[in-house]
């Protein structure tokens, strides 16, 4: 009741007075109006090397497999009866249709009453039919060209015309079956692809799918941290340096005017991945270091207390780190996009 009530206020209230609200009372009222989002990693592997992503420049994590299917109803369960009308997303630093029962994973959200979503770099996709019968909420499908030479810059190890015939079986299968699933195909734009965008989204909607557009950026938090520090190695850097129209550098010093605003991951957001461990979230990679506790043997209260107060936050806001990996939707958005946008201009003049 209490939500719906604020949800309700929030919608009559002009942006402009909203934006007036001091980001402490927004944090504070966040959880009441806005439904926590649970990201769910079933598998502990991805099947390309994207350099942005951590998967790129580590393909050995501390622990291998995948997640089974009691254990989710499991996570599922408790989820439903501690967060209501939350959010699950089978998805994080890893590819959810290389786990065999994917589809069963999907149905089990929907049986608990939950939303579902699902995020894909789609060089894989066993039985359309199955995803489509599974009727999740949203897929994503994110990708970074429209030919093979500019999409496996940004996509390393992946075939684009392998996901665009995927593409065309999903879209052929949610006809079929006639369900409400939205799909949205994501297109994270370099500085090397940017000619091909319109072709990808002439594509995308001749086969009914959404399409969406915005500048890459440099994940996790960890190795972010390491660029803005100089340790990171060489190779890295020399492709965040050649290929990011968004400058990794640029961005985090725009967030000083920002840097006193809490995060709301804590709040909004929780983090598990193959195992069942919770992690910080989900913008760190490293286990080893983020591992908050196992979900179902941890009591929720000591779960959000972990969250609040791991000694890490203070460095990772420290560095305006928390708006840089959340700034979709924040005010900053406006300064990311001049940012992007003059460099390349200037590659145009290079």
């Amino acid at each position: 009741m209490l939500r719906t009530s604020v949800k309700t206020l929030k919608a009559l209230i002009p942006k402009w007075v909203r934006d007036k609200v001091p980001a402490g009372i927004k944090t504070y009222l966040r959880p009441i109006y806005l439904s926590r989002t649970v990201v769910i990693d079933i598998i502990s592997a991805c099947n390309l090397s994207c350099p942005s992503c951590p998967g790129g420049s580590n393909r050995k994590k501390s622990y291998s497999g995948r997640m089974g299917l009691q254990m989710f109803r499991n996570i599922i369960g408790k989820i439903a009866h501690e967060e209501p009308g939350a959010t699950v997303a089978i998805f994080n630093w890893t590819e959810p249709l290389l786990h065999p029962e994917t589809d069963k994973f999907l149905a089990a959200i929907k049986q608990y009453g939950l939303k579902s979503r699902l995020s894909t770099n789609l060089n894989v996709l066993r039985d359309a039919d199955k995803i489509a019968d599974a009727n999740p909420d949203g897929i994503t499908i994110s990708l970074s060209g429209f030919t093979q030479d500019v999409y496996e810059v940004g996509h390393r190890g992946g075939n684009i015309e392998i996901v665009k015939e995927n593409m065309k079986r999903l879209s052929v299968a949610l006809h079929k079956v006639g369900v409400s699933t939205a799909v949205t195909v994501y297109y994270h734009k370099y500085l090397h692809n940017l000619h091909e965008v319109e072709l990808m989204k002439e594509y995308s909607e001749s086969l009914g799918f959404s399409f969406g557009a915005d500048w890459a950026y440099y994940m996790p938090v960890e190795r972010v941290q390491a660029y803005i520090e100089g340790t990171l190695s060489y190779s890295e850097r020399e492709f965040v340096d050649n290929y990011f129209a968004l400058n990794i550098r640029q961005a985090v010093d725009a967030t000083l005017p920002f840097r006193s605003e809490p995060c709301h991951l804590p709040t909004t957001l929780l983090t598990i991945d193959c195992r069942g461990e919770v992690q910080l979230c989900c913008s760190v990679y490293d286990s080893s270091r983020f591992s908050i506790g196992s979900y179902l043997n941890t009591p929720s209260e000591i779960i959000k207390e972990r969250l609040l107060n791991h000694p890490y936050c203070r460095e990772c806001m420290r560095h305006g780190l928390h708006i840089y990996t959340s700034w979709h939707g924040h005010k900053i958005c406006s300064v990311y996009e001049e940012i992007a946008q003059e460099n390349v201009r200037k590659k145009a003049f290079a």
